[in-house]
């Protein structure tokens, strides 16, 4: 709490209560002043911490006022702040969570008083959650209930007896309710259901501030583990027991700063509690802030971009933090079992590690090679904390030089051929940041946000969903999905050409302009960098920049007449390029939002594959054929004109000039003609020749 805090009833046109001051409008008028007045802070960029220590005080002062009015002294009773109350942090409109906590002296018959207390809390405008419980109560339930168990975590005495408040404390807290690896697993069991009712990722169009993953939980959840083990009520305190680096704790503490201020805004914003980032909020929020629309960029993508970019720096620090807690304190007395993998990683207990901390220093494609290594070794369960610790302090080495340099390059190129684990490594790259450090380009779009309806996540997880939905359509237990699409998949010649077209479809999102004509410039310097062919890198071409003209085609356009078929599989050339094509559409459509890909999408997609499919194989055969009937004449004229003398390789000198259709114009005795004509005459620039033209009697020039 505040060293010196402001007593609520010196803000504004508020007056000291005394002890026959009832009126619950006089208490509610001088919590909307407090309310006003940290309002006008707020926008004066006042501390940010300070204000919503501030707000829990002056909701202290009224609580306090209105016990010693309905309680008297003597009574075996105490009120208690828990929950985010408890820790003395309240933002405008948060939960005011309280506990009574009552001796058995009076349990069967609590004083007729503090139901009016509680009544009177409701008609000044609080909005409470309350309980009235014994101190045996407490901990019978938190035994059972790991919420229960972490409220009584984050108890705060506002008033009654100290000696109930002590007793409660030396029960569930001194004695702990919870043994520390049974609270850490159920407080991680706990967060990652939590995850996954956000999908897993921070990176949502309409974010939850509290509950997403990257939000203020996450860093709750820190804390609360902490203070389970350590006895520590805060980051600061868990820095200060040296389990926490100076680095990582102004990098949560800088998150937490940013997250608070965002929350305070929408609560303002909103007029109630409010933690879901809407659309509209961000938009308000963003011009609250200080952003402003660029060329490129509207407001609210940067404002947005901030927000992801530090959701993302908390949820890599729970991580770290957590595993780091795991392999440290609940199993640091398990036995070690330590296996070599090269010279420079070895497994450790079913974790990645480096040899040694200086791997990454001396040998920075390393940092390259972890996650190759993680792919090849499926039985691997993760990186050891320590390791990612120290890739984050190398990860300035991923330089210009880096990049250039033949080895990583090969690394990054076999990650992406491996046969499983892509998805899995391309997220955890982009977690700890190696992909957007390797990939500048996509570092541009972690965080990006595409501001409609339609995306529902930012550019970087749009497009790693991608990857991970071409992934499963190579993977047998996933066939049952997407039949046609498994089906494809295993027709591709080169599978990483469609990971490639995947990682680079959206990588020009945020700058303005079309973003597939200027990632087809991106998607052209990856391709001749990692050293591939230039059919390859038309290919991939090809699927940047016409990545939406597949969907466009058969949504827009009637796909059952012959002409717009033939216009685009004109577009797309070859059935390997549609077969490519088809299957990154798909996976575009899915990653794009949980509810665009319907029955009606997928039938006219398939209808237009089959319809072009069969327009490109008539038309590949009828290619075929020409080109076998232009090379047959190519022969038959050759073996004449050797039969009459003429060197052949003189003769073939001059043919290396001509198009195919000049031998399929032209009879073979044509051919033989014109040809020893102008062998005749090789240093004529211009050559006419004539000759009876016998079923019609008529003269044939040439």
């Amino acid at each position: 709490m505040l060293d010196s805090p402001l007593s609520l009833w010196q803000i504004g046109t508020n007056t000291t209560p005394d002890s026959n001051t009832t009126d619950s409008s006089f208490y509610r008028d001088a919590l909307l002043e407090g309310q006003k007045y940290l309002q006008q802070q707020f926008e004066l960029q006042t501390d940010i911490v300070s204000l919503v220590q501030q707000r829990a005080f002056f909701v202290d002062q009224v609580l306090q006022q209105l016990w010693q009015q309905h309680i008297t002294d003597n009574l075996p009773l105490s009120l208690l702040a828990v929950g985010g109350y408890g820790r003395g942090e309240l933002h405008p409109y948060s939960d005011i969570d309280l506990l009574v906590l009552l001796d058995e002296s009076i349990s069967e018959q609590p004083p007729n008083g503090l139901s009016d207390f509680l009544t009177q809390l409701w008609d000044v405008g609080l909005e409470i959650g309350h309980s009235v419980r014994t101190i045996q109560e407490c901990r019978e339930l938190a035994e059972n209930d790991i919420t229960i168990a972490t409220n009584l975590l984050e108890t705060r005495l506002l008033c009654g007896q100290q000696s109930l408040f002590s007793a409660l404390q030396l029960l569930t807290i001194t004695n702990k309710t919870w043994d520390t690896k049974r609270f850490y697993q159920a407080k991680k069991q706990e967060q990652q259901q939590r995850h996954l009712k956000y999908n897993d990722t921070a990176n949502n169009l309409e974010p939850n501030i509290k509950e997403s993953p990257g939000g203020l939980r996450d860093l709750q959840v820190i804390s609360w583990i902490a203070q389970q083990h350590f006895d520590v009520t805060d980051l600061y305190g868990l820095n200060q027991k040296g389990f926490l680096a100076n680095s990582e704790y102004d990098t949560l503490d800088k998150a937490q700063r940013f997250l608070w201020r965002v929350r305070f805004a929408l609560h303002v914003q909103a007029n109630r509690k409010e933690e879901k980032l809407m659309i509209d909020h961000q938009r308000e929020l963003a011009k609250q802030f200080g952003y402003q629309d660029t060329e490129s960029r509207l407001a609210v993508e940067q404002f947005m971009k901030d927000y992801y970019l530090c959701a993302r720096s908390v949820e890599q620090m729970n991580e770290l933090l957590l595993q780091l807690f795991d392999e440290n304190i609940i199993l640091a007395d398990e036995p070690r079992h330590i296996e070599p993998i090269n010279n420079r990683f070895q497994n450790h207990n079913g974790y990645l590690e480096t040899i040694n901390s200086g791997i990454f220093a001396f040998y920075p494609y390393a940092m390259m090679e972890l996650f190759l290594i993680l792919e090849q070794h499926p039985e691997l369960k993760g990186v050891r904390a320590d390791t990612i610790r120290q890739l984050h302090a190398h990860i300035h080495l991923i330089n210009p030089r880096f990049r250039d340099d033949i080895q990583s390059r090969s690394l990054f190129m076999e990650i992406i051929r491996q046969p499983r684990g892509i998805t899995h490594e391309f997220r955890r790259m982009n977690k700890l940041g190696v992909l957007g450090a390797y990939l500048p380009a996509f570092g541009q779009i972690v965080g990006q946000m595409q501001h409609d309806l339609f995306h529902i996540y930012t550019v970087d997880e749009h497009t790693l969903f991608l990857v991970r939905n071409l992934r499963r359509f190579s993977c047998a237990e996933f066939q049952d999905e997407f039949p046609l699409c498994s089906e494809i998949f295993y027709q591709l010649p080169k599978p990483e050409l469609l990971y490639i077209a995947g990682l680079f479809h959206d990588i020009a999102k945020g700058r303005g302009g079309d973003h597939s004509k200027l990632g087809v410039v991106d998607a052209e310097a990856f391709c001749k960098h990692h050293s591939l062919s230039e059919f390859d890198t038309d290919i991939v071409k090809f699927l940047v920049r016409q990545h939406l003209i597949m969907s466009a085609t058969a949504q827009k356009k009637d796909i059952n007449d012959p002409d717009v078929i033939k216009e685009f599989a004109d577009t797309v050339k070859t059935t390997d390029r549609l077969n490519y094509l088809y299957l990154l559409t798909v996976a575009d459509i899915r990653a794009t939002n949980n509810n665009l890909w319907n029955g009606w999408r997928d039938s006219l997609l398939r209808q237009l594959y089959r319809a072009s499919k069969q327009y490109l194989e008539h038309s590949e055969e009828i290619a075929k054929n020409t080109a076998e009937k232009s090379k047959q004449r190519w022969q038959q004229a050759l073996q004449q004109l050797i039969f009459q003398s003429w060197p052949e390789q003189q003769v073939t000198q001059l043919w290396q000039y001509y198009e195919s259709d000049y031998f399929l114009r032209h009879t073979t005795d044509d051919i033989v003609w014109q040809t020893a004509h102008r062998l005749r005459h090789p240093t004529a620039t211009t050559l006419i020749n004539a000759r009876k033209f016998d079923p019609q009697d008529t003269l044939e020039i040439f």
